[in-house]
């Protein structure tokens, strides 16, 4: 079997090479290089967006993505915590301890810290419908949706 440096002159060889690297160069520099994307409004006034500028006064904006932070999943219970299975019919349900109370208040305010800001950086909102299909809140639905996210985070955080 040939190697490639005994098929080609050494100056073809570095030929070669100088490309490959321009060429993955170019590859690595575009990829870093995000596309503009430009908010237009229409003769009708309806907003919409393109990654060209549209229109008289197309308006370039900045898309920053939000890597949603997910909860640790739940430590499973030990069995020997487990309640019995026969007896679970009986089981009083216990008042949480203090202790317990304050876990839960730090979850719930973990969560809603992360709504609110998750609603603040976003430019647009939508609610999932049964078909899997988007649809998109209007800015009042999303004023709303972002005062109740605020008062989430009053409610359970200290």
């Amino acid at each position: 079997m040939l190697e490639f440096s005994a098929l080609v002159s050494a100056q073809e060889a570095d030929a070669v090479r100088a490309i490959s690297l321009v060429t993955l160069a170019v590859l690595a520099a575009s990829t870093l290089y995000g596309a503009e994307v430009y908010r237009y409004v229409d003769e009708n006034g309806n907003v919409g967006y393109s990654d060209r500028p549209v229109g008289q006064n197309p308006e370039p904006i900045v898309v920053t993505t939000y890597t949603p932070i997910v909860p640790s999943a739940p430590t499973p219970t030990p069995a020997a915590a487990q309640p019995d299975p026969e007896t679970a019919d009986e089981t009083v349900r216990r008042e949480p301890t203090p202790e317990e109370r304050a876990q839960d208040r730090a979850a719930n305010c973990t969560i809603a810290r992360e709504r609110f800001q998750r609603y603040a950086i976003s430019r647009r909102l939508f609610r999932e419908l049964p078909d899997g299909e988007r649809e998109y809140l209007s800015d009042a639905e999303i004023d709303e949706a972002r005062a109740g996210a605020a008062a989430d985070v009053e409610e359970w955080c200290d």
